[in-house]
């Protein structure tokens, strides 16, 4: 694998925000994703959240030339293809921007494995939590109820995200990102409220910021040399906590909670979610370091094509 400097880390984080923008138009929810994000993660000395987002655009030509790597360029293809993908509304925009990505960076081998995405996105092989889980109205045992679902998330996504391997780590990322869609949905059910994943999607996790922006931003993050396991198992561990807490009390309030009164909440809670992870720390280490063996040879066998995709999902699910 050949290296990665720091401008090709840097333009390749401008190609996200490019993205971003490509529509004309950088949403409230897209720049509180993006700002949030980055704010998360070591970005490379003297750029600042304000520079990455405020400052004048490079041409994109200028940009994917910067980066010259295998797998920053196989890297940011990925993370592109789920921001233009993951929200289910693709731009003519996006489309044009994502194929010109591709067409440059021709010598990555691994570049258009675009399967990955679309199976993970499909999610045809994962039985959701959601479809187990109806309306319960004794108030005691639905806390119960919910604060269990919660924590086994929680610990599920932080061992998920405490694999930060380049050009790996995007299939990990999109599974936290459906086990949080699916322990909002859970958390819905449990109140009595049934709406689809869709609707949810854009009330709930639109108004926090928990978009394909902030997946494609985090897998970039594995190219920063101090983004490790740590790092990321903190984050996924917090952000589910704290996206379990909100929808809680997002269903408790009968979905009337606006989008800054969620995104305070969402803080709040997210500091709350890495006290716990401390907690909890140890016991996640022990699970990732057992299974850690056997996710390498499936990477492995994933990257020769000796196994396919689904293949891959269902090992990987069986493994946690």
């Amino acid at each position: 694998m050949s290296a990665v400097n720091q401008q090709e880390v840097l333009a390749s984080f401008k190609v996200l925000v490019s993205m971003a923008k490509a529509d004309g138009k950088l949403l409230e929810e897209e720049f509180t994703s993006l700002a949030d994000t980055f704010e998360e993660i070591h970005l490379p000395e003297g750029v600042t959240v304000d520079r990455l987002l405020n400052e004048d655009d490079e041409p994109i030509d200028t940009l994917l030339a910067q980066i010259t790597s295998d797998i920053a360029q196989e890297m940011v293809y990925q993370s592109a293809y789920a921001m233009a993908n993951i929200d289910g509304e693709y731009s003519p925009e996006e489309q044009a921007l994502l194929e010109k990505i591709g067409k440059t960076f021709t010598n990555s081998k691994l570049w258009g494995k675009q399967e990955w995405l679309e199976t993970l996105e499909r999610r045809s092989t994962r039985l959701s939590i959601s479809e187990q889980i109806s309306q319960i109205d004794d108030p005691e045992k639905r806390a119960v109820e919910v604060e269990n679902a919660i924590t086994d998330t929680c610990f599920l996504n932080a061992v998920l995200g405490a694999f930060p391997l380049p050009g790996i780590a995007i299939a990990f990322d999109m599974l936290i990102y459906w086990n949080q869609l699916d322990l909002a949905q859970t958390i819905g059910q449990s109140w009595g409220y049934d709406r689809d994943k869709e609707n949810l999607r854009k009330a709930l996790f639109g108004s926090l910021g928990i978009t394909g922006t902030r997946i494609a931003v985090s897998n970039l993050a594995k190219l920063v040399p101090v983004f490790g396991m740590v790092v990321g198992a903190t984050t996924a561990f917090a952000s589910t906590w704290a996206l379990g807490k909100v929808a809680n009390e997002y269903f408790a309030s009968g979905g009337e909670m606006d989008a800054f009164s969620l995104r305070q909440a969402f803080k709040k809670a997210k500091k709350e979610g890495e006290a716990v992870y401390k907690t909890k720390a140890d016991e996640i280490t022990a699970k990732k370091q057992a299974i850690e063996p056997v996710v390498q040879l499936l990477n492995e066998e994933l990257k020769a094509g000796s196994i396919s995709p689904e293949e891959y999902q269902i090992k990987i699910k069986e493994l946690l």
